[in-house]
């Protein structure tokens, strides 16, 4: 008798079928995004990122928590990864999503499905995206988060803008404050307060940014991910795949990329974030040599007070934190990264901030992140 049919008899954590999308889909949907039914359009995506993932390991697979009649109570997504350290490839896996129906129920449910991914074949095992609940239960396990990939961070440049679209996430009615936060944004500058504003960029410096098309901001991700001893084994096509998932999420505004060169004409940076006038824009990755750190933080935040966002937020990115404290910038808890391994060597990288492991390398291209289905 397999171990599937063992677990289903008796309840309890076993790997996810796909015949258990549909359940999954309608527990993510009651857990995240309140009573809806979930679409088919969502069902089609968990498809897509669970089973047809280009580094899809049958040995490395997301877990559901069943109840004894073989219901979908829990789930925790797995996500395999292909890393390499030092040249050295490993085996690694992201966890995300964890979610459990009726915990008062089942208030082991995940512990043990947390157990059950980090007992996993995998080398290293990671999470960037683990809310104040779930770090608990691996804090329980003796696994500390990561402070500097934690280091949420908010730069705020437009005030009452900003105000409005915070209270948005609670409150939808407050979408209709909108104008007024514009005008009282408008009435704060002409009152020649401009402490927020990020002040524009004039002039050809050092360092020159200018915008570019996906596919140079591809090339130049392959090329700059090699400043980093951990960082993610791409190849053209299975970036283009993790692009591919990001350029789909809609509820930040579109994608702008942007490539940095010395004056040499030497590759330096790049960075992607969303954005959107009178939204809240969002930095998905962010990759450069050392030495242009604050010339990329300042491009960032004047592209998107250009581009009419009240704000621009990222997750962490360690190189640019040291420039990011510098400028008016607000740090604040709201998604952590914890990573684990057996071989503590592996981990080396990434307590020195020296690993690329987040956003495009980690969970964050996932339209589960960050997006509506319709």
């Amino acid at each position: 008798m397999g171990i599937g049919v063992m677990a289903e008899k008796a309840g309890g954590v076993r790997d996810l079928e796909r015949e258990d999308l549909p359940s999954v889909a309608e527990l993510f949907q009651k857990t995240f995004r309140g009573s809806e039914p979930a679409r088919p359009s969502m069902i089609q995506y968990l498809r897509e990122v669970l089973f047809d993932h280009p580094w899809y390991d049958e040995e490395i697979r997301s877990k559901v928590f069943i109840d004894k009649s073989g219901g979908v109570q829990g789930f925790i997504g797995v996500f395999p990864s292909r890393l390499e350290i030092n040249g050295r490839p490993i085996r690694a896996a992201f966890a995300g999503s964890m979610m459990v129906d009726r915990h008062e129920q089942n208030p082991l449910a995940g512990a043990r499905l947390l157990r059950a991914f980090l007992t996993g074949p995998q080398d290293i095992s990671l999470t960037e995206t683990a809310n104040a609940l779930a770090l608990g239960m691996w804090q329980k396990l003796a696994l500390p988060l990561d402070i500097a990939y934690s280091l949420n961070w908010l730069r705020i440049l437009r005030p009452a803008g900003t105000a409005v679209q915070v209270a948005e996430r609670g409150l939808k009615a407050a979408r209709f404050l909108r104008p007024v936060a514009s005008l009282s944004d408008a009435m704060i500058e002409r009152l020649g307060v401009k402490a927020f504003r990020a002040p524009p960029i004039h002039g050809a410096g050092r360092v020159n940014f200018w915008d570019a098309s996906r596919e140079d901001f591809t090339e130049a991700v392959l090329k700059l991910s090699e400043l980093f001893p951990l960082r993610p084994q791409w190849d053209r096509a299975s970036l283009d795949w993790f692009m591919d998932h990001a350029q789909e999420k809609r509820q930040f505004g579109k994608p702008s990329w942007r490539i940095a060169e010395s004056r040499s004409g030497e590759l330096v940076g790049c960075y992607v974030y969303y954005g959107r006038p009178g939204g809240i824009g969002w930095l998905l990755q962010a990759v450069c040599a050392p030495n242009v750190a604050g010339e990329m933080v300042d491009d960032l935040f004047a592209h998107a007070d250009a581009a009419g966002c009240v704000a621009i937020r990222g997750a962490g990115h360690p190189w640019l934190t040291p420039e990011l404290i510098s400028r008016k910038t607000l740090f604040y808890g709201r998604a952590f990264f914890v990573a684990h391994a057996k071989d503590k060597t592996l981990l080396e990288p990434i307590k020195a901030g020296e690993a690329l492991i987040s956003g495009l390398a980690g969970e964050n291209w996932m339209r589960l992140i960050g997006d509506d289905f319709d």
